[in-house]
């Protein structure tokens, strides 16, 4: 097998994007030999960040790129996501939810989407570089070996700002 560097995909700020993304994921889970559970986390964290950035972190109607890598880095999965919206940092304490509810009927639209994120994946980092956010998320990988499927001198970069 090839060794496979990473794998990069840009899209616009438009939510019809989110299928093709989807569909990206899917193929790249396949081509590194990713468990369905550890796609499926993937999938649903790619497209809660992503759905959020599109809707939220423009405050223009022009199109913007949005720039996803996912790359293998010791024995994780690491996707990240860089856009040039407006600074967002999803991890600190204020973009949390810490409030508990008693009844579902208390639970307010919003919010969930961070916690969705930071309970399936392993690693979550955020920084500002140029005028740009970056996320990286980590996934631990349970099935595939990085150094099988990449060979033992791929270079990589985890919770850099140099995208």
């Amino acid at each position: 097998m090839q060794p496979i560097d990473c794998l990069e995909l840009q899209i616009y700020n438009d939510l019809i994007e989110l299928r093709s993304m989807s569909e990206w994921l899917s193929q790249a889970c396949k081509k590194l030999a990713m468990t369905d559970d550890l796609a499926r986390d993937l999938d649903a964290c790619a497209n809660e960040a992503v759905a959020n950035i599109i809707l939220y972190a423009y405050e223009d109607l022009e199109s913007h790129q949005i720039n996803m890598r996912l790359e293998l880095k010791d024995s994780s999965l690491i996707f990240t996501i860089q856009d040039d919206g407006i600074a967002f940092d999803p991890f600190n304490s204020k973009a949390t939810l810490s409030q508990s509810y008693d009844t579902i009927g208390d639970i307010t639209i919003g919010g969930f989407g961070i916690k969705l994120i930071r309970s399936l994946a392993n690693e979550c980092n955020y920084c500002r570089s140029d005028n740009k956010n970056i996320m990286s998320l980590g996934f631990y990988l349970y099935q595939a070996s990085a150094t099988s499927i990449l060979g033992e001198n791929s270079p990589f970069f985890l919770n850099s700002c140099h995208y």
